[in-house]
């Protein structure tokens, strides 16, 4: 009997211990939780400012990226614009080669029918005649040789050479003509050389 209450002494003692010792476990528990939950709020925090930076790199991104486009797209129409420029530019040049009638091919062509036309050069060369320019290296003998030149006065010139061949001879036309007040460019001479032996000079037209 005297045993129990010694076991229940030291029982409560047991248990009292076990209370006190209980209480910092406790503590330890709501202390762990609340360090938790600042470092998850921590980690939101920083999932905001990252994700905030993340969307602002995006934007200057995107930004930079259209700034990019745009420069190249304006590149592209500048650099079309040229083009379109000088093929205007060259053009205007072949058709006024072409179509006006001070150019060189213009008086080429008056200047090699007066020519053909001619009683002394058709008598000289041999019908039929057919007129040319330059001979290339591929064969073609469509460029007519030409020299531009300004007179004494100031005024513009311009001597033109090109080929007569007929059935007996060839010969070689010059012609050389000049602006007057107006602009206009008026035949000064037209002038045929036979290549024979005896170099013969065909005046075909002299307004000198």
């Amino acid at each position: 009997m005297s045993s129990g209450p010694r076991v229940l002494i030291q029982f409560g003692r047991l248990l009292s211990i076990n209370k006190h010792a209980a209480l910092p476990c406790t503590c330890v528990r709501r202390l762990g939780t609340s360090t938790q939950y600042h470092q998850v709020k921590k980690e939101q925090s920083k999932s905001v400012v990252e994700s905030a930076e993340t969307g602002s790199g995006q934007l200057q991104t995107s930004f930079a990226t259209k700034a990019k486009d745009n420069a190249k797209t304006a590149s592209y129409g500048m650099v079309i614009v040229v083009g379109i420029g000088v093929t205007g530019v060259i053009a205007y040049t072949v058709l006024n080669e072409l179509f006006s009638s001070n150019s060189p091919n213009a008086l080429y062509e008056k200047a090699a029918s007066q020519c053909m036309e001619h009683p002394k050069v058709q008598d000289m060369l041999g019908e039929p005649i057919k007129a040319f320019g330059e001979e290339s290296r591929r064969g073609r003998r469509n460029r007519v040789s030409h020299l531009v030149y300004q007179d004494e006065e100031g005024r513009k010139g311009i001597r033109v050479q090109f080929y007569l061949q007929g059935r007996r001879n060839r010969g070689i036309a010059q012609l050389d003509a000049r602006e007057d007040s107006s602009g206009t460019m008026q035949t000064r001479f037209i002038v045929v050389t036979v290549e024979d032996f005896l170099r013969n000079t065909i005046v075909v037209q002299d307004n000198r």
